[in-house]
């Protein structure tokens, strides 16, 4: 038998120590991996994420909620930004009003009738006479018609009496047809003072060449400007009795008739005091109230009394105010109430990206009904109101949420006024947000120590491979020690 010398028993001893503490390094290694998965799952809660799992949030559905007012404007909130790794999303509420400036112009007609009779150059306003100052503050109306609309189109007729035709449509006549040309407006409105004058005022004559200059368009706006000084004592009928009834009550039946017909009158009755008329006993503003009655009742659309020293602010600023030659496509006080859903509420952190660049909003979000309020005293044609803010992803958010679609709004209201009136609208459409989680690769058992099935680790492969290694090492060592041994021998 042969003997194993103490070296070779050394040699063996110190291999079996060096594989027995390869093992129990292995060993350990598992036991810490295991342990680690282990703490993080037993810190796992309803709230928050696990730390091995990963949180994201994605948009589902970018539903923009759209609120049309009529054809005048659109509200419309939508998602305009996303933050994959900030977990956020940007809304963004829109109201724009859809009208242009040219819009507001709608088509209009006016005709300036102005008196061209004797009385109107006799009488003196400072160092002018009556004629010029009611000239003036007529050119000066014109400029601001055009002004404000520019396609607008005004004429220009003058009356008085005709000396060789009296008591006729001659004793009017048209200076401008309709045009949009202010220049020619107000040069033909100047011209009357150069106008040979006549001693009557017929009205009557002045205001059916303005009738039938119009256009045939029924869809436009049409009036007749009437300035005067002078109650009518003829008409186009031949009578020539001065202030008669009958004179009075022809000049009425025409004014109704052409309001009638959809031709507003503003009439501006100059200087018409309460002296006696001696052929009637009537007073100058009796007998013109019984053709245009009263301000507070008036046979035209508008009727003005007229001192001399108002001649000038009634003719620029009242006659003007009583034109409306523009559409309002205004909107005005309104309010835009934007609800949240409690999961928004609860769960997300909520901030204002920038300040509104039209109206005022409320600092923060109104607990009571979950809303934020939005008020916009006046959007202008062409303008659009903007808001934006942000909703970010709370760390310790709500694990009830996971995978659950969330309305960003439960709804949107407005209310306000437009040129129809008042504005009650709302929308529950809105864009939708969802809260992902992926679990952590490992997941324990109940038992935090002990697993039923064996764990698959890294090392055990390495361990297997270690260990045939070193036992054919051994047995190549003494396998050479032996052969060397006996060779000796």
């Amino acid at each position: 038998m042969i003997k194993i010398s103490k070296k070779i028993l050394f040699v063996l001893m110190a291999l079996v120590f060096i594989l027995s503490m390869t093992t129990s390094v292995f060993a350990s290694d598992i036991n810490i991996n295991t342990n680690a998965v282990t703490d993080d799952t037993n810190n796992n809660s309803n709230t928050g994420t696990n730390a091995n799992g990963t949180t994201s949030l994605e948009v589902v559905e970018n539903n923009v909620c759209t609120i049309e007012i009529e054809n005048l404007a659109r509200f419309e909130k939508k998602i305009t930004a996303f933050d994959e790794t900030e977990k956020s999303v940007t809304l963004t509420l829109t109201l724009t009003n859809l009208k242009t400036v040219e819009e507001t112009n709608r088509d209009v007609e006016i005709f300036f009738v102005i008196d061209n009779s004797s009385s109107m150059t006799e009488d003196y306003i400072g160092d002018q006479t009556r004629k010029q100052v009611v000239i003036d503050s007529a050119n000066s109306l014109v400029d601001k018609i055009f002004a404000k609309n520019s396609n607008a189109k005004v004429g220009v007729v003058g009356f008085s009496s005709s000396p060789s035709a009296e008591g006729t449509i001659a004793d009017g006549s048209l200076r401008q047809e309709l045009t949009n040309s202010s220049e020619e407006v107000k040069t033909a409105i100047s011209n009357l003072s150069e106008l040979e004058v006549g001693n009557r005022t017929n009205i009557d004559a002045g205001v059916t060449i303005a009738r039938d200059n119009f256009s045939s368009d029924e869809n436009v706006k049409r009036y007749i400007i009437l300035l005067t000084d002078g109650v009518p004592n003829n008409d186009i009928n031949g009578n020539f009795q001065t202030y008669s009834d009958e004179v009075l009550n022809n000049t009425k039946s025409k004014l109704e008739s052409i309001e009638q017909s959809g031709i507003e009158i503003i009439a501006s009755m100059i200087n018409l005091d309460d002296t006696q008329e001696p052929t009637t006993g009537k007073t100058y503003r009796e007998l013109a109230e019984t053709v245009f009655g009263t301000e507070e009742n008036p046979t035209t659309s508008k009727y003005f009394y007229v001192p001399d020293s108002e001649i000038e602010d009634n003719i620029v600023n009242e006659i003007f105010d009583s034109l409306v030659i523009t559409t309002d496509n205004t909107l005005r006080n309104i309010t835009i109430t934007d609800y949240f859903p409690q999961e928004i509420i609860d769960n997300f952190n909520f901030e204002y990206v920038a300040t509104p660049n039209i109206g005022e909003v409320s600092q923060t979000i109104n607990t009571e009904n979950n809303s934020i309020t939005w008020n916009i005293e006046l959007l202008s044609e062409g303008e659009t109101a903007s808001l934006s803010y942000k909703l970010t992803l709370k760390d310790d958010y709500d694990k009830d949420i996971i995978d659950v679609v969330l309305k960003t709004n439960d709804k949107v209201e407005i209310t306000g006024e437009d040129n129809n009136g008042l504005i009650d609208e709302e929308s529950d459409v809105s864009p939708t947000i969802r809260v992902e989680y992926e679990e952590p690769g490992v997941v324990p058992d109940k038992d935090n120590t002990v697993s039923p099935d064996p764990i698959p680790q890294t090392g055990e492969n390495s361990l297997i491979i270690l260990f045939v290694l070193v036992t054919g090492v051994i047995i190549f060592i003494v396998t050479r020690i032996l052969f060397f041994k006996k060779l000796n021998n």
